[in-house]
């Protein structure tokens, strides 16, 4: 015998013979105290889902995860990267902060903030508007900008360039591609906590 059925062999009076009718059941008994030690040690891995892929789902369903992130063959790892910045992250409405939300999945950034030119506060040569970059982001004129918002609400997020997602054994799933690109989770979580007010374009490659 061994485990929990060997320290409740120990247990019994001298006078028990430890064979018979009573060795199965110390054996059934101990594989059932086993399993109970084994079991209580899943909260301790639960504490982070990265140990504890199978609570991964509850963990989403708390967080309300990936909400108007999901899109279809959302990988494994991206599911964990939005996770980890919703367990996380202190929220904030400023530059570092969007610094760091794309730093979570992977990107270097740069953000650039417009201004409207006002007369004593611009400089002579500062561009009127900033068309040039908006073009350059792929806005066409026509298209609303934040509900006719002035240009000091418009900002830009410049990314060196798109991270490749590698296939990783223990956090990715079956099924999922070597090697992997998409831009779109970066805009996806940028776009929700951005202030309403406002509205972000991306460059990439800059």
């Amino acid at each position: 015998m061994a485990g929990h059925a060997a320290l409740l062999q120990a247990l019994l009076p001298e006078i028990y013979a430890p064979t018979g009718r009573i060795e199965p059941e110390l054996i059934a008994e101990g594989a059932a105290l086993d399993t109970a030690l084994l079991v209580s040690l899943d909260p301790l891995r639960g504490l982070t889902p990265l140990a504890a892929l199978e609570w991964l789902e509850d963990y989403e369903r708390v967080y309300g995860l990936p909400g108007d992130c999901r899109q279809q063959g959302l990988l494994l790892q991206e599911r964990l990267a939005l996770l980890a910045i919703a367990l996380t992250e202190r929220a904030a409405i400023n530059r570092a902060y969007f610094i760091w939300l794309a730093g979570q999945l992977g990107y270097a950034v740069t953000i650039e903030e417009f201004d409207p030119f006002r007369a004593g506060f611009s400089h002579a040569g500062e561009r009127i508007t900033n068309y040039e970059a908006l073009f350059a982001a792929g806005w066409r004129a026509g298209q609303s900008l934040a509900q006719g918002a002035p240009w000091q609400f418009v900002w830009m997020v410049h990314a060196s360039g798109e991270p490749t997602t590698l296939f990783r054994a223990g956090v990715s799933g079956a099924g999922e591609p070597l090697v992997s690109w998409s831009n779109q989770l970066l805009e996806c979580a940028i776009r929700n906590a951005a202030p309403a007010h406002t509205m972000v374009h991306f460059a990439y490659g800059g």
